[in-house]
């Protein structure tokens, strides 16, 4: 009888844990539920309107960025913005935010969509809830979101096209494109098809280049610090050009180039860059980075949710500034 009460102790100790972490969740779950739009936040001001901005990489300079546009800009109408991610000190990823958000009945929903079916799938959820959801950054055009801001696969190919023209040389052999995400994506695909025909058709050295694509999967330091760590270990898919089209690549490409001293041999196309990528770019290290208006961002999301609340449609496309930072210019956003 001694042994088979000992043998149960693990198994009773594991099923305590278990519901312990339950129950914290469930906690946190009832707390957003519960929750009003007209609560009073830490301020003591009342609002009336209650919007969610979900993200993979909530926490990141770009993000944190676009939410002090985005608070700001809510603010002015009464609405208060909450912001959550999937990298913040939990287990929910944006599928789970979604759903709270959904479940607690939010004014509006700010999205940055990663490929999930499943986030497609509540994205559709939440119009059909009357929840309206505008999209950021990336897209999902087949779902019944409201409105997308940002810049279409298109343009934004376009741009990197013409940039890597003027940065190629008669040395130029390889150029790798990073990719966050799934490059079978249409979006993604359009992006780097744009990119090669940009290429092709553009510089006198596109007939002698190999143009590659290397995906990595979306929101990760460290899957994206492993991935271009092996880039850099294989001399075979060593890039003459790295093109980096998300903040953290760019972040992590720029370190391994100084960690495996590359510096002079590789040239690194950057986005939302650093101040030590901006300072590479001063001493001519790296040649270029895009920058996003992050402001024109996080105010064009939650002009969206308005005019749709307001009028009941919205233009299902904002465009925002895509800017070109390079040596000749790099100072002023220095200063900033």
């Amino acid at each position: 009888m001694k042994q088979i009460r000992k043998s149960i102790l693990p198994v009773t100790a594991g099923l305590i844990a278990l519901l312990l972490v339950t129950a914290g969740g469930w906690g946190y779950y009832r707390y957003i539920v519960n929750r009003i739009p007209t609560e009073e936040i830490d301020s003591g001001k009342t609002y009336q309107y209650h919007y969610m901005l979900i993200a993979d990489n909530i926490s990141s300079p770009l993000w944190q960025a676009i939410y002090q546009s985005a608070k700001e800009a809510a603010a002015k109408e009464n609405a208060y913005l909450e912001y959550v991610g999937g990298d913040m000190v939990s287990e929910y990823n944006t599928d789970d935010y979604l759903e709270i958000a959904i479940a607690a009945k939010a004014d509006g929903i700010i999205v940055e969509p990663n490929g999930d079916p499943e986030v497609e799938r509540l994205i559709n959820k939440a119009s059909a809830n009357n929840i309206p959801v505008v999209t950021v950054m990336e897209d999902a055009s087949g779902t019944k979101r409201k409105s997308f801001i940002g810049v279409n696969s298109f343009q934004l190919g376009q741009e990197y096209g013409e940039v890597i023209c003027k940065t190629m040389t008669e040395a130029t052999r390889k150029i790798l494109v990073l990719i966050n995400g799934d490059i079978e994506d249409p979006s993604k695909n359009l992006t780097f098809s744009q990119i090669k025909s940009e290429i092709k058709e553009h510089s006198p050295y596109g007939a002698q280049v190999e143009i590659d694509a290397l995906r990595i999967n979306s929101g990760s330091t460290f899957e994206s610090e492993e991935a271009i760590r092996d880039v850099f270990l294989d001399s075979q898919i060593l890039p003459d050009i790295l093109v980096c089209l998300d903040e953290i690549d760019t972040k992590c490409a720029y370190q391994a180039l100084i960690d495996y001293n590359k510096v002079g041999q590789m040239d690194i196309i950057g986005y939302y860059p650093t101040e030590s990528f901006l300072n590479a770019i001063s001493r001519g290290t790296t040649s270029a980075a895009f920058e996003l208006d992050t402001e024109q961002i996080g105010r064009y999301s939650v002009e969206a949710l308005r005019e749709y609340r307001e009028m009941g449609y919205v233009s299902e496309y904002f465009s925002v500034d895509l800017e070109l930072i390079t040596k000749e210019n790099v100072a002023e956003y220095m200063e900033e």
